[in-house]
């Protein structure tokens, strides 16, 4: 009997679980996060911070401040959808990361301090660009300037 009743729950509950509603990220959400994501990255020898605002296992949203030029990257598993939401940025792709390196308990990731060969294109706020798995790519910011922008992350 008491099983039947955990089947039963189970059974009604499970389609209101799976009917999860959107996830909305209001203006003035990210209007916080970048005020507090642009005064970490102005503090951290990096010059860069980020917040993962979403995590859905095969998708994860990245938001992401800059203030200085951070490393070249590949991703073997991941795609990059970039956009850009404040200033702007010069991206390169494809080339060769110099000094390359793998990061520990992130298996698939290569970075390094910059890519050689790459082709360049200017990005503008709004401008949205995507980068394929496995293609190196190099997010360089002008000297004095910030820029924010959200990463679609896919697998």
């Amino acid at each position: 009997m008491r099983a039947s009743k955990l089947i039963l729950a189970l059974l009604v509950t499970s389609p209101l679980l799976a009917q999860s509603g959107p996830t909305l990220h209001s203006a003035s959400d990210l209007a916080k996060l970048e005020a507090k994501l642009t005064a970490t990255a102005k503090t951290s020898p990096t010059g860069f911070s980020m917040d993962t605002i979403d995590d859905f296992g095969s998708a994860r949203t990245l938001y992401i401040v800059r203030v200085h030029t951070g490393d070249a990257e590949l991703h073997e598993g991941w795609a990059d959808q970039m956009v850009i939401t404040k200033g702007s940025v010069i991206l390169v792709t494809g080339g060769n990361i110099q000094g390359g390196h793998g990061l520990p308990n992130q298996p698939g990731e290569t970075r390094g301090p910059s890519l050689e060969g790459g082709k360049e294109i200017t990005l503008h706020t709004g401008d949205t660009v995507h980068i394929p798995a496995g293609v190196p790519h190099w997010v360089k910011v002008a000297p004095g300037t910030t820029t924010t922008y959200l990463v679609f992350k896919e697998k």
